[in-house]
């Protein structure tokens, strides 16, 4: 689908897909590239509506795709039902859920983790895609999701695509804010291990004394495999050194006031 839009796994029932940037500066000038689905980013209003109505467009090219549902996202722990909630609403919460075909679900990042879950042998199954940045990933915005997916459907066998999102290399953090992410990770046994072996498979050193480096690709792989969610793709590209996406921390490394995201969308076919 050219330069905008990558599938990431299609299936018998489902298909994922993630947005890019299209002809893009990262660490230059340019703040949105050609593709930013943000309103939120100090973008023209009109620019971003028109990118969101081109994505209609290029998924209803292939599939029988009518409707993406979009979300203000806050890095909660709220997971919408769109089959339950006023179809009009701006809903602010970090995941949304359907047992609905050809309703496209709609999560935008520019490092975060952007999480679709899907059963791929199950048509009667829902989907649900989720937006996990280290706050989403402390407060059970996986577990919370899959534990609403299973009270629609008990029998399905969940998997999940992870797109594209800033790589531990990329992602400096501060000691103080490690321990706390590992520590409430633990508390709420949102991963089957205790602190010290979180903290050694998901933290790293770097080069300065007062911070470290932190693999928010492991966090999300150890919550879903303690869900019992198989990952379908093994890699992930890193939206920090990836030219053809947005990364808020490359934006803050290069000085830019701004930049666009992405989207991450999955169909329920």
């Amino acid at each position: 689908m050219g330069d905008k839009l990558m599938i990431l796994h299609r299936g018998p029932h489902v298909l994922v897909a993630q947005t890019m940037a299209g002809d893009f500066d990262k660490f230059g000038c340019d703040l949105y590239g050609q593709f930013n689905v943000g309103l939120h980013v100090g973008d023209s209003p009109v620019n971003a509506l028109q990118n969101r109505a081109k994505l209609l467009k290029m998924l209803s090219e292939h599939d029988q795709v009518n409707a993406i549902h979009w979300l203000d996202q806050v890095h909660s722990d709220i997971v919408v039902d769109i089959d339950q909630a006023p179809s009009m609403t701006a809903h602010t919460a970090d995941a949304l859920m359907t047992m609905r075909k050809w309703q496209a679900l709609a999560i935008m990042t520019a490092d975060c983790v952007p999480v679709a879950i899907f059963d791929n042998a199950n048509a009667d199954a829902g989907i649900a895609c989720i937006h996990a940045g280290w706050q989403g990933l402390t407060n059970g915005i996986i577990a919370k999701t899959l534990s609403k997916m299973h009270a629609s459907n008990a029998s399905a066998d969940y998997h999940a695509v992870i797109g594209a999102h800033i790589s531990q290399s990329a992602y400096e953090i501060t000691r103080e804010l490690a321990d706390k992410i590992v520590n409430l990770v633990c508390i709420s046994d949102l991963v089957a291990m205790d602190n010290d072996k979180l903290y050694q498979a998901i933290i790293t050193d770097s080069q300065d004394d007062d911070k470290c480096l932190i693999n928010i690709d492991k966090l999300t792989r150890l919550q879903l495999e303690n869900l019992g969610v198989q990952v379908v793709n093994e890699s992930s590209l890193c939206t920090y050194t990836d030219p053809r996406f947005y990364s808020y921390r490359a934006q803050t490394h290069a000085k830019k006031s701004a930049t666009g995201r992405m989207a991450t969308i999955i169909v329920k076919l």
